[in-house]
């Protein structure tokens, strides 16, 4: 009798074995399967790395050209404040020295005997004067 209560529980233990094994092989089968998904989806990150890496470089191209027309356009730039400041410079001095003449020949306008306008002349000589004074506030304005 106990022989057959030990063969009795030998054959419960192999049973519960055996569907131990089934359930285990279910497991591999999914783990399996699982690891098909897991290489398509390494595929698919390796893929996606590639196309940012492409954009990336692409990025930096478009940055190092930008850079360069961006340099291009600040030397033009500081290429034409110095002509400016040059030819700002110049007016400045002209304008100078055309409010010095008015100032010198001003004084000499008005100890000139006035001439009677004929038909040749267009303007009194007091015309010259006041043409004089406009050109030199025109000059101070625009300073």
């Amino acid at each position: 009798m106990l022989a057959l209560l030990l063969d009795g529980l030998i054959v419960v233990l192999l049973l519960v074995v055996l569907g131990r094994g089934f359930q285990l092989q279910r497991h591999l089968r999914e783990l399996r399967r699982d690891d098909g998904e897991l290489d398509r989806l390494i595929a698919g990150l390796d893929r996606a790395t590639g196309r940012a890496q492409a954009a990336l470089e692409g990025l930096k191209q478009a940055a190092e050209a930008t850079g360069e027309r961006l340099s291009d356009q600040l030397t033009s730039g500081q290429r034409l404040l110095d002509d400016l400041q040059f030819l700002t410079s110049r007016g400045e001095q002209t304008a100078d020295r055309l409010v010095e003449q008015i100032r010198k020949e001003r004084p000499l306008a008005q100890r000139a005997p006035a001439m009677p306008a004929g038909p040749d002349q267009a303007r009194p000589a007091g015309g010259a004067h006041r043409a004089a004074a406009e050109l030199e506030r025109t000059l101070r304005t625009l300073r």
